[in-house]
């Protein structure tokens, strides 16, 4: 599920949220295991990669922390 969050200033204006999600491919994680790398590794990497870009937007403090709860919540969720 998605939770979108708008903050619109302007109140003529009529806007909109679109999401979607996907699950990771196969072909995503057989490259990543091809070069050697473990199946949980390659979640990892894909999705933290998914996440930079939000968390170099936080606080350093909020960011540690994402990152941190990010790690606990992917621990052992492969295989």
């Amino acid at each position: 599920n998605t939770f979108p969050y708008i903050e619109v200033m302007n109140n003529s204006s009529a806007v909109e949220h679109e999401a979607s999600t996907s699950k990771i491919s196969e072909e995503q994680l057989f490259y990543l295991q091809q070069r050697g790398i473990s199946q949980e590794d390659a979640v990892s990497l894909i999705i933290n990669g998914f996440c930079k870009d939000v968390f170099l937007q936080l606080p350093m403090e909020f960011a540690v922390e994402a990152q941190r709860l990010l790690g606990m919540k992917l621990e052992g969720s492969v295989g």
